[in-house]
C-alpha cells in the first residue's frame, strides 16, 4: 500500500475533519462574493397629440387681420379679412428637449414618492437618460437627438427590477398628467409619454463556485498533509519507546554481584 494512502487511512479522522473544514470554508467564501444584479430596461416615447412624427407637414392657422379702408364719401372703415392658413414642418425639437430633461424628473424624489404610493416599496435603484445622450470625462453633456428616454431599474431580484421599471414609468405618467391639468394646458398642446416596450432583463456579476471550491480543496490538502506528518512521526516515537526498556535494563545493578 502506498505510504501516503496508509497514512490517510491510519489518520482517517484528520481527513474527515479536513473535508468538513474545507466545506465550511468554501461556503463562507461563496457567501462573501458579490451577489448577482438584475437590470430591467424600458424606453419611453415623448410625443404630442398632433403626432408630429407621423406627418411631414402641419397646418398653421393665422389670426384674422383687420385693416382700415377709405370709402367713397371720404370716410374710413375697418374690414376684417378671413383667417389664412399655412403648412410647415412639425415642431419636434420641443419634444427632444423634453426628453433630455425628463431623466432628471424621473430620478427625483417626487416620482419615487408617487411610485411608492401606487406600488409600495420596491427594492432597487432607478437611472434614466435620454437615448444616446452621453457625458465625457470633462463633464460635458451631449444631448440626445431622439425623443426617447431610457429607464433602467437595478435590483437583486429579477422580478423586483422589472416591477420597479414599470412602476417608475407609470408614476411619471401620473405626475406629468397631473401637472398639465393643474396648469390648465389644453389637451392639444400637452406632451405625452408612452412606454414603448416591456422591461428587458440583463444579469451581471454574481457568485461562482470556482474560488470557493479551490480554497476548500486547499484546506483539505492541509489536513491531509497533517495526517502524513503525524504518520511519519510514528516510527520515531516507536523507536524511542523501544530503546527506553533496554536503557533501563542496562542501567539496573546485578543482585548476584
Amino acid at each position: 500500500m502506498n505510504a501516503t494512502a496508509g497514512a490517510l487511512l491510519r489518520f482517517w479522522w484528520l481527513v474527515i475533519a479536513g473535508v468538513a473544514a474545507g466545506a465550511l470554508v468554501a461556503v463562507f467564501v461563496y457567501s462573501l462574493e458579490s451577489q448577482a444584479k438584475h437590470t430591467a430596461t424600458t424606453r419611453v416615447f415623448v410625443s404630442s397629440p398632433s403626432a408630429p412624427y407621423l406627418r411631414t407637414q402641419q397646418a398653421q392657422s393665422l389670426a384674422p387681420r383687420v385693416r382700415t379702408v377709405r370709402n367713397a364719401a371720404g370716410g374710413t372703415r375697418t374690414v376684417q379679412q378671413p383667417p389664412s392658413g399655412s403648412s410647415e414642418a412639425p415642431d419636434t425639437q420641443t419634444l427632444v428637449n423634453a426628453a433630455n430633461l425628463y431623466p432628471l424628473l424621473i430620478e427625483s424624489d417626487r416620482i419615487a414618492a408617487i411610485r411608492e404610493s401606487q406600488a409600495g416599496t420596491i427594492p432597487g435603484r432607478v437611472k434614466a437618460n435620454a437615448l444616446n445622450s452621453s457625458t465625457n470625462t470633462f463633464g460635458v453633456f451631449r444631448p440626445s437627438s431622439l425623443p426617447i428616454v431610457e429607464v433602467k431599474a437595478t435590483s437583486r431580484m429579477a422580478a423586483d427590477a422589472s416591477e420597479l421599471a414599470t412602476a417608475t414609468v407609470k408614476a411619471f405618467e401620473t405626475w406629468i398628467v397631473d401637472q398639465q391639468r393643474r396648469s390648465g394646458i389644453p389637451s392639444a398642446q400637452r406632451i405625452t409619454v408612452t412606454q414603448l416596450q416591456a422591461p428587458e432583463l440583463t444579469t451581471t456579476g454574481g457568485p461562482s463556485w470556482g474560488l470557493p471550491l479551490f480554497v476548500g480543496a486547499l484546506v483539505l490538502l492541509g489536513f491531509c498533509g497533517l495526517a502524513v506528518i503525524a504518520d511519519n512521526a510514528r516510527p520515531a516515537r516507536d523507536a524511542a519507546r523501544s530503546t527506553e526498556p533496554a536503557r533501563a535494563t542496562a542501567a539496573s545493578p546485578r543482585l548476584d554481584a
